[in-house]
């Protein structure tokens, strides 16, 4: 479900005046008051203040050893944020969230003990509490160019998210531990260049995989026309510093084009083409030569795009095979496919998926999507099997557009990889 990175710069605000009396009219022998602390609550007032709260009610079922039931999992995520005004370019952003289960459940997040339930699917939404974003905010303007550093706790994305992002459909999104420079250039170029030292992924800090430390860097340098074409040439430089996870340390270097291309107010052509190059880097024993490809194409049409798409995850062995351990899952809604896979006598993954999405016209504010993938392997060319996807959001603008209700459907039958699966999702959320 689409959603932003962090919080937006406000407009510039009037400096408050630090005494509201002139030198002249100040007795000489009294000393003036010091108007501090109620010129700096007026700043702060000026602030913005976010609150989101989502409660979701998930239930994931599996055939087959070693699942013995259902997985459900009732949750309520609460996000509270404050962005301070601009101060000569500065402002800064904190974020806390937190993840209550609301009522009875049963289900696994495999990497906390005290969560950890064999016999039943696994849902990422543990129970968690902490500060998700926390960073410092630097803008300036250069030639009508804006120039900004971001210091700090934040979610970040690369592009479409294949190789770096936060999840926004979990209940706890993830963030970095980064600092993070944009800025726009001449002809429509802009430049961005992250360094990451840790990621805190969406299982929570006490999960043994948690906050993994890193030093990575990313590199996305893109140009576009509005309406038409977006081309980014991009890099991420991942370099593990714990043991457990020096085998997904990896550089990656790609190029993406995609659309929409528009023709007029009605009709558009939806178009991605995407290559990169994966190949081991820094502290990861193993030798990675892996490829990976994505082209999309298809109609737009008054909101509605309809595609045909392929997605190849290159993969030769269980250790020479791409990875992407800094995004979401991909490649359904069943997150059977959340890595890329190495089992059933096949390595990595081909993904070929029709899909539709667009308004429902008499229920107004309503986006429903419908996904069909068909699953093989890179190598040997196993078929691993098929999933149908269905989702609808829908804002109920008779009440208030920031309220939003929806649901999640996937469905998968195996072949010759997993067992079939049944996931669904109801959700309500209220965003201020």
């Amino acid at each position: 479900m689409p959603c932003p990175l962090a919080a937006q710069d406000q407009a510039r605000q009037e400096q408050v005046a630090l005494d509201q009396t002139s030198p002249a009219e100040t007795p000489k022998d009294s000393a003036p008051q010091d108007p501090a602390p109620q010129s700096l609550w007026s700043w702060l007032k000026e602030g913005k203040i976010s609150l989101n709260a989502r409660y979701r009610f998930e239930g994931f079922e599996r055939d087959g050893a070693p699942f013995t039931g259902t997985a459900y999992a009732p949750t309520l995520r609460i996000v509270s944020g404050y962005e301070t005004p601009d101060f000569h370019g500065v402002s800064a952003f904190a974020e806390f969230n937190a993840v209550l289960v609301t009522g009875p459940a049963d289900y696994s997040v495999a990497t906390i003990p005290s969560q950890d339930r064999p016999d039943r699917p696994v849902i990422q939404d543990p129970r968690n509490m902490d500060l998700s974003q926390a960073y410092l905010k630097w803008t300036h303007r250069i030639a009508d160019k804006n120039l900004t550093l971001t210091v700090g706790r934040q979610e970040l994305a690369l592009n479409d998210g294949r190789f770096l992002s936060v999840s926004y459909w979990r209940q706890n999104h993830g963030s970095f531990d980064a600092a993070r420079v944009d800025t726009e250039l001449p002809h429509n170029f802009s430049l961005t260049y992250a360094f990451i030292n840790r990621v805190y992924r969406v299982v929570g800090d006490e999960a043994t995989d948690g906050t993994p430390p890193t030093h990575a860097h990313l590199y996305n340098l893109v140009w576009g026309k509005p309406d038409r074409i977006r081309a980014a040439l991009y890099g991420l430089l991942l370099d593990y510093r714990a043991p457990a996870q020096f085998s997904t340390s990896t550089q990656t270097y790609g190029l993406r084009l995609n659309g929409p291309y528009k023709f007029d107010d009605n009709w558009s052509l939806v178009y991605t083409a995407e290559f990169a190059k994966q190949m081991n880097y820094g502290t990861n024993p193993n030798r990675i030569d892996a490829n990976y490809y994505l082209g999309e194409l298809g109609p737009g049409w008054r909101g509605f795009a309809f595609k045909a798409g392929y997605a190849l995850l290159g993969g030769r062995s269980l250790t020479d095979k791409l990875s992407t351990p800094l995004s979401p899952p991909f490649n359904g809604w069943t997150d059977l496919f959340a890595s890329n896979p190495s089992a059933a006598g096949g390595n990595g993954l081909q993904a070929r998926y029709l899909s539709a999405s667009g308004p429902i016209r008499f229920l107004d504010g309503a986006l429903a999507t419908l996904i069909f993938y068909d699953y093989h392997s890179d190598n040997l060319h196993v078929h691993y099997g098929k999933e149908l996807d269905s989702a609808m959001a829908y804002k109920v603008k008779r009440v208030s557009d920031r309220w939003e209700i929806g649901f999640r459907f996937g469905r998968y039958w195996s072949d010759r990889l997993f067992s079939n699966a049944l996931r669904t999702s109801v959700y309500t959320s209220f965003t201020l």
